[in-house]
């Protein structure tokens, strides 16, 4: 990420903050403060300890999508995973199988989440438990329709994918998909949401930036505006075997995850720390069940425990899991799933 900008004067940022407070309890608070001081012991002691639970979860509704993103590995059709969705009933067990230190959910993953048929009635349950429910869209399946029921299932926050502001340079990356319908997307989001008189969810609009648009990032910007979201973000792209797609990489410094260097070879920005918050304080469920330590492991190859047949508190801190987080600790450079993440870098 590059930036996140605030459109309206009532902050996203401040909306966010009501979202947290209206689910705020003791238990959170408290667990939040062990993760934070487990993960700092166990940085200076180069030995894991995770006191607490994860404060949020990545649950995957789908793995599957409509278009074929050049690097994503849905679209590029290396997703070794099998295709599949998550039922209602196994997320309602699994949102039964969390700890109730759970504070955020993001119901996103691998897939487009609004292919799902019952993507509300996954995100109505999630809300019973008095989370707040995040999720990302290509916003290619917005229309008014989809647009009223995304308002009233109680969504807190909803990503936008906008990565251009033409047909021309959108399809670029987003193949298959239509400009129109994301901007038309929007507009039906914002026009339901003021029928509801609701601010939720928070409308972030997206753009991934690459070297073939970002020249359009003003444009963006001023669409943004114009359309009425609550929120922009600029985000650097992840790019699969980066040496060899350097013409993908933007062009402006601060815009790129990656440099090149004197040998001219191409390596992402800065150094591993031997360290990751995300291990301490989060994971991600796959549509099977699967709990894998974070969202860069696209093909499941860390798998910790299964929520299906294993309840989060059992999988948190077993002996798999702290075991990786050993390695993250003292060896990351040996974990594939590391080597292409900003967060793990200084």
């Amino acid at each position: 990420m590059i930036y996140y900008k605030p459109i309206k004067s009532i902050t996203a940022h401040g909306l966010l903050a009501a979202a947290y407070l209206r689910t705020f309890s003791f238990v959170r608070l408290v667990n939040a403060v062990k993760l934070y001081l487990s993960n700092g012991i166990s940085v200076v002691l180069k030995k894991p300890y995770a006191w607490g639970y994860p404060l949020a979860l990545s649950v995957e509704p789908i793995n599957v999508c409509n278009l074929k993103c050049p690097e994503c590995p849905t679209g590029m059709g290396i997703l070794t995973r099998s295709k599949g969705m998550l039922t209602v009933n196994s997320f309602r067990h699994i949102i039964d199988s969390r700890h109730k230190s759970l504070w955020h959910l993001n119901m996103y993953f691998q897939g487009e989440p609004y292919m799902h048929p019952d993507f509300f009635e996954l995100v109505k349950e999630a809300k019973k438990a008095r989370l707040v429910v995040e999720t990302s869209t290509n916003g290619q399946f917005l229309n008014d329709r989809q647009a009223v029921k995304t308002v009233q299932s109680g969504l807190d926050v909803l990503v936008v994918s906008l990565d251009g502001t033409t047909q021309e340079v959108y399809e670029k990356y987003r193949i298959g998909g239509d400009v129109q319908k994301v901007i038309e997307g929007v507009k039906n989001l914002v026009k339901a949401k003021k029928e509801a008189r609701s601010q939720y969810p928070i409308i972030r609009l997206q753009f991934l930036a690459f070297s073939h648009n970002q020249h359009q990032i003003k444009d963006f910007e001023l669409m943004a505006k114009q359309l009425g979201v609550d929120m922009v973000e600029v985000k650097r792209a992840q790019v699969y075997n980066a040496e060899k797609k350097e013409h993908l990489l933007p062009t402006l410094k601060n815009l790129s995850r990656y440099q090149k260097l004197s040998d001219g070879s191409v390596q992402l920005k800065g150094k591993l720390r031997n360290n990751c918050w995300k291990h301490w304080s989060s994971a991600v469920v796959t549509w099977k069940g699967d709990v894998v330590p974070c969202c860069f492991d696209k093909n499941a190859t860390h798998v910790m425990g299964n929520m299906k047949k294993q309840k989060l508190s059992e999988i948190w801190s077993n002996p798999v899991f702290n075991q990786f987080r050993h390695k993250v600790l003292n060896e990351q450079q040996k974990i594939e799933i590391c080597n292409n993440c900003p967060l793990s870098r200084k």
